[in-house]
């Protein structure tokens, strides 16, 4: 499995770099890991992200459904990349979407979308179950956890490329940009239930990981055994 190269990625392992990076605009983080800004809401931005296979033709998309990342996505396709699937982690990615899903699809190439089963769909376009195996994902060492969501259902991202990145959708909040801090929270919930068994959840997760991409909020990255040990401590929290 291809891991870190320090050297390569310093410059981009930073609030800053991201911070003032162009909405839209698909930014380099680390080996074939790339972060996107979409639209703002309540001050802070989206981020979705795109994981790029060894072959450097096929790409994954994490929650890139935005308008803002429409003519980014589109580049994609046009420069020959293949995209083999958009995940979706939660439902309020669906509600950020700018068309249909058979739209955002076919502006994809006619990339599969992955969805859990449970999430509200605006339209009736068919989804691929996320938490089943599928071929396009075991091709990116893809590992789906299945978490209790403010309404449907949400999903945690995991590939064991660059040493294990895990992406939580909005199930951890990353600290502010303006801010000093650099650790992770637990979203507000609607539900009492939801939020205990998120808790339940984040403190009983044990598969090791290097960085933390969320969406909303900084990033962690080359997070050591008791960085990890710290955030899920902080997640799983009652």
């Amino acid at each position: 499995m291809k891991t870190v190269d320090k050297m390569e990625v310093i410059h981009s392992q930073s609030a800053e770099f991201i911070q003032q990076g162009e909405t839209g605009k698909f930014l380099k983080l680390i080996p074939d890991t790339f972060v996107i800004k979409g639209e703002k809401e309540n001050g802070v931005f989206n981020q979705g992200y795109a994981i790029r296979h060894l072959n450097r033709r096929d790409m994954l998309l994490i929650d890139v459904v935005e308008k803002s990342t429409k003519d980014a996505v589109m580049k994609l396709v046009e420069e020959g990349y293949n995209i083999k699937g958009i995940l979706i982690t939660c439902d309020a990615v669906l509600k950020s979407a700018y068309a249909d899903l058979k739209t955002i699809s076919e502006d994809a190439g006619g990339a599969p979308i992955f969805a859990h089963p449970r999430n509200n769909f605006k339209d009736d376009f068919k989804t691929k179950d996320i938490t089943g195996k599928d071929k396009s994902l075991d091709s990116f060492d893809i590992n789906i956890f299945d978490l209790p969501g403010n309404e449907g259902a949400s999903v945690v991202v995991y590939t064991e490329i660059n040493d294990g990145m895990l992406f939580p959708g909005e199930d951890a909040v990353g600290s502010d940009y303006d801010s000093e801090l650099n650790t992770f929270i637990r979203p507000e919930k609607k539900n009492e239930n939801n939020d205990f068994g998120l808790a339940e959840s984040w403190a009983a997760f044990d598969t090791p990981f290097s960085f933390l991409f969320p969406r909303k909020g900084k990033p962690g990255f080359n997070l050591e055994e008791g960085e990890q040990i710290d955030i899920l401590n902080k997640l799983g929290k009652s």
